[in-house]
């Protein structure tokens, strides 16, 4: 009998909430309709936001988006508005609103006021029109959280990040399976808009709630680089740059944790000989990664600023030879050499590098040039007329018709200023 009461209690108690829930909707309905001034602006916006993010499963939810849609776009706020039709058309393609919320997204696409939305018209299109099956309106929704970042739109980034809060907080990401996604998408936003800690903690927060999620790696990575580059936790830094590079070394956020680590010790913790070190690990284990060029340019200035002049040119000499058809090394090598002789005053070992450069790859419509370079370095600043001349003789030799021939004759004959 008590089990039967409570039952009945229950029943009432659900029926009594979805009435209060049906009244509750109805009255915003109604101050929506009487907003034709805008008056209600900022109460509708807020009440609509709760409604959604307590009850996502309302059986209007789309109504209720739409109507937080209309409010958004008539103070102002299009990306925001843009976000809740684009919300309407994917969770509820079936509604009797989704073609009115598809006209309004056209509609926001075309205006000049929003040129940074105009640039993406045809991929936000191609996205609300095409056939999209999920197993879930959870899955549903973090594709489309996923999509919207994906375009790089800075004026979507405070919108986007304030539904995903709100959408966080809701009782829906109790089933989620993808909140990793989500933990993950949310920390790289609020990187993006400049707040650090908060972004360090979402992706904190990602590892220690989901251990086994194939985000673990890149969210310790995203998580340490903020600590060395703008929160100042070095040592927080340095331990999870070398656990991403001993645990994950097969993952593709290791060689970037790798010149971080390298970055780490040479600039803030001031260890050159341990950045050498991991520079030198870098550039060994990863010489077609985007950053090799940086960190090779790293490296050498480090062996020079600790007066390792052989190994610095050594190294130059090791790989040119690897990058023999890369002309942007050449030039990286060019500016190098460069700086040896400005910064650094160390015009012998600058002379060696345009003899390298030109001796790596002989064929080469440059080499002629570096051969002069390096002859005027050891006329001019040397003072060794006689290597000068050899490598004119070289240079007549080699690139006889090359106008640098011409211009190398002349600067041995030329007087040297004393």
């Amino acid at each position: 009998m008590k089990t039967i009461v409570l039952i009945l209690l229950l029943s009432f108690g659900l029926f009594a909430q979805n009435e209060r829930l049906n009244d509750r909707f109805s009255f915003l309905q109604q101050v929506y309709f009487e907003n034709s001034n805008g008056r209600y602006d900022s109460f509708l916006e807020s009440e609509l936001r709760a409604f959604l993010q307590k009850y996502p499963r309302f059986e209007q939810a789309d109504q209720l988006m739409w109507m937080l849609a209309e409010v958004q776009r008539d103070a102002g706020q299009p990306f925001a508005a843009l976000l809740q039709y684009l919300k309407i058309t994917t969770l509820f393609p079936k509604s009797r609103i989704a073609p009115e919320a598809q006209k309004k997204v056209k509609h926001l696409l075309t205006q000049t006021k929003n040129a940074s939305l105009l640039e993406e018209r045809d991929t936000i299109l191609t996205y609300m029109q095409g056939k999209k099956y999920f197993a879930s309106p959870e899955e549903a929704v973090v594709d489309l959280y996923n999509f919207l970042f994906s375009l790089n739109v800075p004026k979507l980034n405070a919108p986007l990040l304030n539904d995903l809060n709100a959408y966080l907080g809701s009782c829906a990401l109790q089933t989620n399976e993808s909140g990793d996604i989500l933990l993950f998408l949310k920390g790289n936003l609020n990187e993006t808009l400049g707040h650090f800690a908060t972004a360090e903690a979402d992706f904190r927060e990602l590892m220690a709630l989901y251990k086994k999620s194939l985000l673990r790696p890149e969210a310790l990575f995203r998580s340490a680089f903020l600590d060395y580059k703008y929160l100042n936790k070095l040592e927080d830094a340095k331990n999870a740059f070398v656990q991403i590079i001993n645990s994950y070394p097969d993952n593709e956020i290791a060689p970037q944790a790798q010149f971080y680590l390298a970055e780490l010790y040479a600039d803030r913790l001031d260890s050159l000989n341990a950045g050498i070190d991991n520079y030198r690990l870098f550039v060994d284990a990863f010489p077609d990664h985007p950053l090799f060029r940086k960190a090779f340019k790293r490296l050498t200035l480090l062996l020079f600023k600790s007066k390792r002049y052989e190994e610095a040119v050594t190294l130059i000499g090791l790989h040119l030879n690897k990058h023999a058809q890369d002309s942007t090394f050449y030039a990286l090598v060019d500016s190098m050499a460069h700086i040896f002789v400005k910064r650094f005053k160390k015009y012998e070992y600058a002379a060696r590098c345009y003899v390298l450069l030109s001796t790596a790859n002989p064929k080469s419509t440059q080499s002629p040039y570096y051969l002069y370079k390096a002859a005027r370095i050891y006329k001019i600043y040397l003072k060794d007329i006689g290597r000068a001349k050899d490598i004119c003789q070289r240079l007549r030799k080699n690139y006889a018709d090359s106008p640098y021939a011409v211009k190398c004759q002349l600067l041995i004959k030329k007087r040297v200023q004393k």
